[in-house]
């Protein structure tokens, strides 16, 4: 039986399927990320200057969460764990949608913006305790 959404089946999918290999290809420490192993050695021009970048260790946070690594994934970047629960949850949510012949339910609409907002806010709460740090030790 052929799903009556099939944009939702293959969205849902693809988000599934990129974090498993995300998880497969992909592992991090404190410092960097690395790829089959071997380092990613690159580091963004406001972070050189010693200054935080609104997306500093959103990978390396995202990555160790994806390892299950949540508490050090949080102290990195609050962001990641929360954007990647969002974006698992949203897969789910898409396949879900897939069998529906109708739109979504009104309060899983509104939840996912809430969500997002609320991700939003602890990202941009991380990065602001990073600018706070780097204030404090100046």
């Amino acid at each position: 039986m052929a799903p009556k959404n099939p944009a939702a089946l293959i969205s849902g999918v693809i988000v599934l399927v990129d974090a498993l290999a995300a998880r497969l290809v992909l592992t991090a420490d404190a410092a960097r990320v690395y790829v089959f192993g071997r380092p990613i050695e690159w580091e963004c021009a406001l972070r050189r200057a010693g200054l935080p970048c609104p997306t500093c260790g959103m990978t390396r946070s995202i990555v160790m969460a994806l390892h299950g690594d949540l508490v050090q994934a949080w102290q990195i970047a609050p962001g990641g764990p929360v954007l990647l629960a969002g974006a698992l949850g949203a897969a789910v949510v898409l396949l879900l949608a897939a069998e529906r012949s109708t739109p979504l339910p009104r309060w899983i609409r509104t939840g996912g913006l809430v969500y997002g907002a609320a991700t939003l806010a602890i990202w941009l709460g991380g990065w602001a305790e990073q600018f706070r740090q780097v204030l404090y030790l100046r």
